[in-house]
C-alpha cells in the first residue's frame, strides 16, 4: 500500500484516487450506452446550402441546353 497524501497533496489535482477511477470507470461499463439523437435529414442531405446548390446546377444546366436554341 502507498502512503497516506499529505495535507499538501489532497488539494493537488495532479493526485489521482485510483480507486475512484476504477470504480467510475467500472461504473460507465455496467451502465446502458446512451443512444445517439437521430436527427432526421431531408431528401438533399445535412448540407443547408444543397438546396441553392441544386438550383444552380440546374440552371446552368438549363442554360447549357437551351442556350444554342436562342442564339
Amino acid at each position: 500500500m502507498g502512503r497516506k497524501p499529505s495535507e499538501r497533496d489532497r488539494g493537488d489535482p495532479r493526485v489521482t484516487d485510483l480507486r475512484a477511477y476504477r470504480r467510475e470507470r467500472d461504473r460507465a461499463a455496467r451502465a446502458p450506452a446512451a443512444k445517439p439523437a437521430r436527427r432526421s435529414e431531408s431528401l438533399l442531405g445535412a448540407n443547408p446550402r444543397a438546396g441553392l446548390i441544386l438550383a444552380v446546377v440546374v440552371v446552368i444546366f438549363a442554360l447549357l441546353s437551351l442556350g444554342p436554341i436562342f442564339l
